[in-house]
């Protein structure tokens, strides 16, 4: 089976800037999570804008499923769009504070129109549907159905995330891109979120990527890692042997400067 995401030879450079990426390539595989770690700096988002389409490489490729991803081309956009879902670090400016939450799950259902192929023939079948992807998602995370008609100020940081999760997760993709998902939630509520990814990507098969400067949620959710040094890789392959047994003292330095998660 051939990879979902992969980057080849990519190079990235902001307009009459100083380069930002270099030479960076890693394939992402079905069922293989991947963490991305490094400094503050070490070109960690922009890797992730590259792999969200939001930003093209200056050279080099970001293939998705094997073809050159091009969010212009409207066909492979919505099919990108339906396989890759965005999980943001801060869960209080990710959700729009004037939308109820059964809307804002819904939203990649409908901007994505999936319901038309999938939802039946009529319009009330179609909202029953999207009402009971909806419901299945809240469920996944943890959340009472009774949550539905109330706005995200109503609720504290952790469940926010995990409606923003539900969010990510209702259109069922093969992919999670996680940007520090949990570095704006207190220790406890991140060792939780940090469970449920595991468990949802375990249950639902979906591949994780979590940018992270935090090495212990790497540890606890990915099987493979890549260590970025001013934006370029300077190690990577499986996180037990990266993080267990690094061979940069790039690597060794960030294992003793960065926080841990609690056992």
């Amino acid at each position: 089976m051939g990879s979902i995401l992969e980057a080849r030879n990519v190079e990235f450079e902001y307009l009459h800037g100083s380069p930002v990426l270099s030479d960076i390539n890693f394939e992402l595989f079905q069922g293989k999570n991947l963490g991305i770690v490094g400094e503050s700096g070490s070109g960690k988002s922009t890797i992730l804008r590259l792999l969200l389409g939001i930003r093209k490489p200056t050279d080099g490729e970001i293939l998705f499923g094997g073809k050159n991803l091009s969010v212009a081309d409207k066909k492979q956009a919505r099919e990108f769009r339906a396989q890759v879902q965005v999980v943001f670090q801060d869960p209080y400016s990710s959700l729009d504070p004037r939308q109820r939450i059964d809307r804002l799950i819904a939203e990649p259902l409908v901007s994505l129109g999936l319901a038309n192929s999938l939802g039946g023939n009529s319009r009330e079948s179609r909202r029953r549907w999207i009402e009971s992807q909806v419901e299945d998602s809240l469920r996944s995370v943890g959340l009472s159905t009774d949550s539905l008609k109330k706005y995200p100020a109503e609720f504290s940081g952790g469940q926010r995330q995990r409606v923003a999760i539900a969010r990510a997760i209702v259109c069922n993709p093969k992919v999670l891109l996680a940007d520090e998902p949990v570095s704006a939630l207190d220790v406890t509520t991140r060792v939780q979120v940090i469970d449920l990814l595991k468990e949802l990507g375990e249950s639902r098969g979906q591949t994780i990527v979590m940018v992270s400067h935090d090495l212990a949620v790497v540890a606890a959710l990915c099987d493979e890692t890549i260590v970025l040094e001013k934006g370029a890789i300077v190690e990577k392959g499986k996180t037990s042997k990266v993080l267990g047994n690094p061979s940069q003292s790039y690597t060794r330095k960030l294992i003793e400067s960065l926080p841990r998660l609690p056992h």
